[in-house]
């Protein structure tokens, strides 16, 4: 079945990778415009991009794909159905009507409806986690399923390994659900149980309350790496904390290479962090560093 691809983020790579792998490569990419990054702001093509013209995919990045003009240039490439996967943009109803539209969410819906399931899933603590394919319709992510996959994810990986482990349910979600499109045979059912929702990773969302227990914060901070980081102040300096193991009982002796933080039930052993204006390192690089202090306080 000829498809379009609508991507965007780290997940939508795997996913249009693993399609391709599977000898299913979309008529079109779609993607966001390159946008300004880095120190200078010079603009750079999102990852997915080169992904794409390495498969000799053609690639759109428009603005706001629902123009006129935007639309009749994804309709010129004749797809019979539209594919959307971490794309990062509203897709307006103008292009609903235009084509039967599929999306790729990383969730079980209707738990974690909205732009952060993984990451709210795990912050959550949670270890069952799943992808489905929904109907595309007005509301977000409120559309009927066609294919529903679960996918376990250990209590210790990070949303990079989430994703991961979530992209090859997606892939064949998405071939599955295609093939049943093009024989007329899928089934739209209707989501069933309670919704909840999992807002865009906010500012709030990255500081660490230390007086929260310990796995608590752990779980923060896997779910918030390698991607986004969980935040706090530390010798002095904003810094992102992105690896990190929670214990329980009595406080263990820090070290040269090892760096304990009490919280208020159990403490967190940081295994990697990042100061502001610095690279990323490991707790020993750092105590052997910026941070040598700390382990007289």
């Amino acid at each position: 079945m000829r498809f379009a691809f609508a991507g965007t983020a780290p997940f939508a790579e795997l996913v249009l990778t693993g399609l391709a792998a599977a000898d299913h490569t979309p008529v079109a990419l779609i993607t966001n415009p390159d946008r300004p990054r880095g120190r200078h702001g010079t603009p750079q093509a999102p990852p997915i991009k080169a992904i794409a013209t390495r498969l000799g995919v053609p690639v759109l990045q428009p603005e706001r794909l629902s123009d006129p003009g935007s639309l009749a240039q994804l309709l010129g490439h004749s797809p019979s159905a539209f594919v959307v996967c971490a794309y990062g943009q509203i897709v307006k109803q103008e292009v609903l009507d235009a084509l039967e539209t599929i999306v790729v969410h990383p969730s079980l819906v209707p738990r974690w409806r909205g732009a952060a399931p993984v990451e709210r899933a795990l912050m959550a603590g949670e270890t069952e986690l799943g992808v489905c394919t929904l109907r595309m319709t007005a509301g977000v992510d409120e559309g009927p399923v066609g294919d529903v996959r679960p996918v376990r994810v250990p209590r210790d990986a990070d949303a990079g390994r989430a994703y991961e482990l979530l992209a090859p349910a997606a892939v064949d979600g998405v071939l599955a659900t295609l093939a049943a499109m093009a024989a007329g045979t899928v089934e739209w059912r209707p989501q069933e149980g309670e919704a909840t929702y999992a807002p865009k990773i906010g500012a709030a969302d990255k500081e660490i309350d230390w007086s929260r227990p310990a796995a608590c914060i752990a779980d923060q901070i896997r779910a918030l790496s390698p991607h986004i980081g969980a935040v706090t102040e530390l010798a002095g300096r904003r810094t992102r904390i992105w690896r990190a193991v929670a214990g329980e009982g009595p406080v263990p002796a820090t070290g040269p290479d090892r760096l304990v933080v009490a919280t208020e039930d159990g403490w967190l052993d940081v295994r990697e962090l990042q100061q502001e204006g610095r690279t990323r390192m490991t707790a020993g690089e750092f105590l052997r560093g910026a941070g040598r202090g700390l382990l007289a306080t």
